[in-house]
């Protein structure tokens, strides 16, 4: 398998701690960002959920939190996993997985509307590329059950791209807890992800005809009420 493999050595780990004083992940500075960790930068997952494809363990050369290549302050998550690692089809056929899932439970708003952001990079090639035949990557992401992005086989970018979402949050009134999920698997290289934030840009205004019908509902309740208090 042709990849980059990571070295943890300790002239690493002494420049990270000369440039913690001067690196601050942007993310951190986003009013009103809700993501806990949202740049990485306690060097580890915390805050964060970590499941299925873990080969390697956390940590390890495949999935983990290091600062080898953070798109601002001095840590990123880095997610690699190799897609034949225990997945369920024959070996050498073109099915993925399983995926490493990434995932935060929110505390968010029904109603509210939402900017998601996260920066991601990805170092390995593709099936599409001719110098990486068989090799295949997979990245998606998603917040409150709603898809966000799903991908495969993205080109080797090198850099980091932003991805920006706007999306309203599903009303449920047993629940105003949200989940935002990355799942990946990435058979050449890494997928590093970094500076994820999700703010709140305010509450949804309702079309016309539902405050018409709010209203109505609303009418009904309180002439269930006058009617109750009269007896």
């Amino acid at each position: 398998m042709h990849r980059i493999f990571k070295w943890f050595g300790p002239l690493v780990c002494l420049f990270c701690m000369v440039g913690a004083a001067r690196a601050a992940s942007i993310c951190d500075s986003t009013s009103g960002n809700i993501v806990t960790n949202c740049g990485f930068e306690s060097g580890s997952f915390s805050g964060w959920s970590v499941t299925g494809n873990l080969y390697g363990g956390i940590g390890g050369n495949y999935v983990g939190v290091d600062n080898s290549n953070p798109n601002s302050g001095n840590y990123e998550a880095y997610l690699g996993a190799p897609s034949e690692y225990g997945q369920t089809g024959t070996p050498g056929d073109d099915t993925y997985g399983p995926v490493t899932t990434l995932s935060q439970t929110l505390a968010g708003t029904p109603g509210e509307i939402y900017e998601v952001t996260f920066y991601l990079d990805n170092t390995g090639c593709s099936v599409s590329d001719p110098d990486c035949p068989g090799y295949y990557n997979y990245f998606d992401a998603s917040f409150n059950g709603q898809v966000l992005m799903q991908q495969d086989n993205l080109n080797e970018t090198d850099t980091y791209n932003e991805y920006v979402f706007v999306v309203t949050a599903s009303y449920h009134p047993e629940l105003n807890d949200y989940l935002l999920q990355f799942d990946s698997t990435n058979d050449d290289g890494y997928f590093y992800l970094d500076d994820v934030s999700v703010q709140g840009l305010g509450l949804a205004t309702p079309e016309p005809s539902s405050l018409a019908l709010l209203g109505t509902g609303l009418l009904g309740t309180v002439g269930v009420l006058r009617r109750k208090f009269s007896r």
